[in-house]
């Protein structure tokens, strides 16, 4: 009977890895299809149409002046105008070409059978080197008599060809980059389909196999993230140019100077009555001549930002290499380092609390913990800002996966914490006071881990434990001690980090706690509502709308964080399903992460207001939070031996966690301030080309 069983199983099991095989080899096929016939569908359709070439001669120009090197452009709406075409056309080619011309916009006008005037169509950016925007596809009505094409942004440039072909047949434009793309995702959520095999293998990593897979998802995850960080060709350029993008540098030169301020303001912004007010700086002339975000006080400038990231990292470099670090190669450094301590963070809470947890969904959870919380808005905007705030998010990851991991069990099976771990852990937490102030609010997270230890184990706090409670005290007494007389010797005060003597366009000394403020950014940060439509990017800024009677500082947004990051929902689901926690402790630590992430999320629309960046602050806390109510959910349903349950958590998790990873890809191209498309357009229009084949 064993042996039938054993032969049973193995052909199962034979049986599941052909299915497999011949499902990955018909996905690739039916992938090809897609690129051959649906994505190139244009050179199907325009395969019999016969192409119209429209002769120069045959086009009035207006705004266009014709030169020996061809057509000078001496208007900002220049004009192309062709008429007695008289046919229908379906798709137009337009092509210019100019030294200086990189793209150009145009709009395109036509009177056709159902229109005696012209009918104007929506505008379309054509590039000189993304060939896919150079086909338009037409949709006239019946045949068109004349054909009006608007050019906008060419004023002062020369035209030296200019190729304009009707009914042209457009090429098949294969793309390997979207073939391979596509592919490996649909095999990758194949893979990850509830009954798949890959769900039996639990998160171990004390295992070499995984530790190899871990390790091979940090280095494409590394070289991803590189590639994409150099997308916005301007921002990663800021800190060459741009004085308060060069803080740190100026920082370390004030330390090897013995200096504490970055420079002596001029005697003309201490002889205003009030240097805080924009609006005075500029009316004295001295709003450009002021040092821009630096702080200001008693006469000199100070760097107000988090003193660790130009300790640790900046200093070090500039030691080393007698190079500046570049800003944007600090946001990849600590974006890698955020990786490690997201996976090492996720492997502490699985390891102490949720043993059962699948391999493969840690990995997801992980993956999209990542890029939710700062990477995805880094790639968007690698600069100077951001340094800080994910130095904060590195040593918090970090801080809280050493606390998690001290307690352990001996082989009496009693606790006990380990002294280095503790150190760490504190150490961790402590350096966030010298990155991102607010964020030390997760201490009440150490609070909620060490709780028992204190009041019932007496592991902490006690006669006995006079080693461990040194290890976690220690670090925060130090680092408070450096920090403290770092404040105070800038500033006077232990307490005052100097935020509110900023040279902005407000006067921050004035700003105080208001809480009108406070309902409405907390409905901005957590529930504001996307504004979506159909053109690429298809999500879009915003600005925000209020009726406060006062002052806001707000920039473009693009919807609350449970919008954005609908894995965020599982979290804020988990606070009304106690159910799921068998260690109440752990509960506690899902509820308290929601309450630190609208502390932080109030503070920081209380001390600078509703920009964007802000959400790293606190997107992090929130998906730690998510992060133990999805192993908590999944390792409830298998305690329950509920086969049904655990495979709805299997599909809702890998749902929602495409849809985060969808959003937050087209969340770095949807803003309109400091964009990708301004700074990178060839990149821009080439994606939106990719995934909007249909234009």
């Amino acid at each position: 009977m064993k042996a039938q069983s054993d032969i049973r199983a193995k052909l199962i099991q034979r049986i599941s890895k052909d299915k497999d095989i011949f499902a990955v080899l018909l996905i690739w096929v039916l992938v090809l299809m897609c690129e051959i016939f649906l994505f190139n569908y244009k050179y199907w359709n325009s395969l019999m149409d016969k192409p119209v070439d429209v002769a120069e001669s045959n086009i009035q120009f207006s705004g266009i002046t014709k030169t020996e090197e061809g057509y000078y452009v001496d208007s900002n709406w220049a004009m192309l105008e062709m008429t007695d075409i008289n046919r229908e056309i379906k798709y137009l080619y337009f092509y210019l070409d100019g030294d200086e011309i990189v793209s150009t916009e145009i709009q395109i006008c036509a009177k056709d059978e159902a229109n005696s005037g012209y009918l104007t169509a929506p505008s379309r950016r054509v590039l000189a080197d993304v060939k896919r925007s150079q086909y338009i596809r037409l949709h006239y009505s019946g045949e068109v008599s004349s054909l009006m094409i608007s050019v906008s942004g060419l004023e002062g440039k020369t035209i030296q060809s200019l190729d304009i072909v009707l009914n042209e047949n457009v090429p098949i434009l294969f793309s390997w980059f979207r073939f391979l793309v596509l592919g490996c995702v649909i095999c990758l959520l194949y893979l990850l389909r509830a009954h798949s095999f890959v769900w039996r293998y639990k998160t171990d990593l004390t295992k070499y196999s995984q530790k190899t897979v871990v390790l091979i998802m940090v280095v494409v995850q590394a070289i991803c993230f590189w590639g994409m960080l150099n997308w916005n060709t301007s921002a990663i350029d800021w800190y060459k140019t741009w004085d308060h993008h060069r803080q740190y540098y100026d920082l370390i030169d004030a330390f090897e100077n013995g200096r504490l301020d970055v420079g002596d303001a001029a005697d003309e912004l201490a002889e205003l009555e009030n240097p805080y007010d924009s609006g005075a700086r500029d009316r004295a002339g001295l709003f450009f001549q002021s040092r821009w975000d630096h702080a200001y006080f008693q006469g000199k400038y100070y760097v107000y930002f988090g003193v660790v990231p130009a300790v640790l990292l900046y200093w070090p470099y500039q030691l080393l290499t007698g190079n500046e670090l570049p800003n944007y190669h600090a946001v990849y450094f600590l974006g890698v380092m955020i990786m490690l301590g997201i996976l090492f963070l996720l492997w502490q809470i699985v390891r102490r609390w949720f043993q059962n947890t699948p391999f493969v969904l840690y990995l997801t959870v992980s993956g999209v913990f990542g890029a939710a919380s700062c990477l995805g808005y880094a790639v968007y905007k690698p600069d100077f800002y951001i340094v800080p705030i994910m130095t904060a998010i590195m040593f918090g990851l970090f801080g809280l996966g050493f606390w998690i991991s001290a307690e352990r069990k001996t082989a009496e099976n009693r606790k006990k914490l380990i002294t280095w771990r503790l150190v760490m852990g504190s150490l961790c937490i402590a350096l966030i006071a010298g990155c991102r102030p607010q964020l030390l609010f997760i201490v009440s997270l150490g609070i909620i881990l060490f709780w028992s230890n204190c009041f019932q184990e007496r592991l902490l706090f006690s006669k006995r434990s006079i080693k461990q409670t040194v290890a976690i005290c220690i670090p925060f007494v130090v680092v408070a001690a450096l920090i403290m007389w770092y404040n105070s010797a800038r500033f006077g005060s232990p307490f005052d980090f100097g935020a509110n003597y900023n040279l902005t366009t407000n006067d921050m000394t004035k700003r105080g706690f208001v809480w009108g403020r406070t309902g409405l950014g907390i409905f901005s940060f957590l529930f504001q509502p996307v504004n979506v439509n159909a053109v690429f990017p298809f999500l879009h800024d915003f600005g925000v709308q209020t009726t406060y009677q006062g002052l806001t500082l707000t920039e473009l947004m693009t919807g609350g964080i449970y919008w954005l990051f609908p894995i965020l929902l599982v979290g804020l689901y988990g606070l009304f399903h106690k159910n799921w926690f068998k260690d109440r402790n752990v509960y506690k630590l899902v509820v308290c992460s929601a309450i630190v992430m609208v502390v932080i999320a109030a503070c920081d629309i209380q001390m600078a207001g509703l920009l964007r960046r802000y959400f790293l602050d606190f997107v992090w806390v929130a998906m730690f939070g998510t992060a133990i109510c999805i192993f908590a959910a999944y390792q409830c349903a298998l305690e329950e031996r509920d086969r049904t349950k655990s495979n709805r958590i299997t599909r809702l998790t890998v749902s929602l966690s495409c849809i985060t990873l969808i959003m937050v890809f087209l969340c770095i191209f949807a803003f309109s301030e400091d964009s990708i498309r301004d700074a990178n357009p060839i990149l821009y229009y080439t994606v939106q080309h990719l995934i909007s084949f249909w234009m």
